[in-house]
């Protein structure tokens, strides 16, 4: 799975859209992303292919439960998005999308950082393919990652949005696969999150300033305001942010407006300090 996330310039008042590019396989039943890095009380955008299209549209929960479709987001599809024999590549422009029911992309601040979430159903298919609205079942993989926003601005957004630049150059945020829970990026190293942990194979240089440094469980992060997000959470709370899915039972853990669920034993880690 590859992710990227764009943003036009700053400008005042701040603009309200983004977008974002999703590359999954083609198996895979559906897949998504949290603009708010969690499930509840944030922005989702599901997504699956439908023989040679792609079908979407927003989402929100305010429990575990079947997200419904949600009100507000415009959401477009933008070249070169497509289906092939292999992957699935979604681009979309989301409009209105920065500011959300319980929650806004950054926490208010689109300079700063946010936290994002990807999830998939990598056997599972949607009840109904052909309807944006399709009940599904619970996804089997996801992740977090967070991102420096002031490097996603860029002076080619329109561009982006008329598909007249590449969105190879677009900085993206970093890549997973399901199969082993780790990562890698192409990305600047301001855009990078993970630096290093327990099975950790992904890239292990820190942002300019910032030096990997362990504090507990997998994986490490290089940015300071998830620094101290995570360095709050205990290790079990840590450990579920990166991998474990979420079951019936699980103990809910609040910080910062967002629930986060514990489970025990994983081994220890750590991430980039400035």
């Amino acid at each position: 799975m590859t992710i990227g996330v764009i943003l036009p310039p700053l400008a005042t008042p701040p603009s309200d859209e983004y977008i974002v590019q999703m590359v999954v396989p083609v198996s895979y039943g559906w897949s998504g992303i949290s603009m708010g890095g969690q499930m509840t009380n944030s922005l989702l955008v599901p997504f699956w292919p439908n023989g040679d299209e792609i079908v979407l549209g927003p989402r929100w929960a305010d429990d575990y439960v079947l997200p419904t479709a949600y009100a507000g987001p415009e959401i477009t599809l933008l070249p070169p998005a497509t289906v092939n024999s292999t992957h699935v590549n979604a681009i979309f422009r989301c409009q209105n999308c920065t500011v959300w029911d319980g929650g806004s992309l950054g926490s208010g601040d689109l300079n700063g950082t946010a936290v994002f979430a990807y999830v998939a159903s990598t056997m599972t298919g949607v009840d109904d393919p052909s309807d944006v609205n399709s009940s599904f079942m619970e996804h089997d993989y996801f992740n977090f990652f967070g991102m420096d926003l002031s490097a996603a601005h860029s002076s080619l957004y329109t561009q982006y949005v008329s598909g007249g630049a590449s969105s190879t150059t677009a900085p993206p945020a970093p890549s997973s696969t399901p199969a082993t829970p780790s990562s890698t990026s192409s990305a600047p190293a301001a855009t990078q999150t993970e630096c290093g942990g327990t099975g950790w194979t992904g890239p292990t240089v820190c942002a300019s300033g910032l030096t990997c440094v362990a504090v507990s469980p997998p994986y490490y992060n290089s940015d300071d305001n998830l620094q101290t997000i995570y360095t709050k959470l205990t290790q079990k709370a840590f450990a579920e942010l990166h991998g474990k899915p979420v079951r019936a039972g699980y103990v809910k853990y609040e910080w910062n407006n967002s629930f986060y669920n514990l489970d025990d034993g994983m081994s220890m880690s750590s991430f980039c300090d400035g």
